[in-house]
């Protein structure tokens, strides 16, 4: 439990990268890094959280490996919508704001299309309740990084 609440933690972190979009080179290098970490943390949560036998892990790390490759190029997606935002925040204008709302859209979809084509892939590698607990504890990560993001990104003026 204990690497749990520090994985989320650093889950919730990343949100407070998104606080400082579009600034110097080292902000958006230290993202990365962090990024990066979390990627690793939230593997180490999944398979823990999924209680899988040693034949699943076998089967479910290869697949997982390639969903998160392309999850973090979702989130890159995300952290470029953010700071498109910040970039027009001071002087927001609505085709700015239609155009960051289609960003937003589109990152959100992809969200969901990719984990409902990792689910079906899992499906062929675990029973459908592990599938299920899966999408659930992803849906968790994903929300403490949303809900961080939520909590630090103002209000459009």
């Amino acid at each position: 439990m204990k690497k749990f609440m520090l994985a989320a933690a650093a889950v919730a972190a990343l949100g407070s990268q998104y606080a400082a979009p579009a600034q110097a080179q080292s902000a958006y290098d230290d993202t990365q890094v962090l990024l990066s970490q979390i990627q690793t943390d939230r593997r180490a949560i999944v398979l823990k959280g999924l209680d899988l036998t040693d034949e699943e892990v076998t089967k479910f790390t290869p697949i997982y490996d390639e969903y998160q490759r392309e999850h973090k190029a979702l989130a890159q997606n995300y952290l470029d919508v953010i700071n498109k935002f910040a970039a027009n925040y001071d002087s927001m204008t609505d085709d700015a704001a239609k155009s960051i709302m289609k960003d937003w859209f589109k990152v959100v979809d992809e969200r969901t299309a990719l984990t409902k084509k990792y689910a079906k892939r899992f499906e062929k590698a675990m029973p459908s309740t592990k599938v299920m607990r899966w999408v659930q504890i992803e849906n968790k990560l994903s929300a403490l990084t949303n809900y961080e993001s939520a909590r630090i990104i103002p209000l459009t003026k």
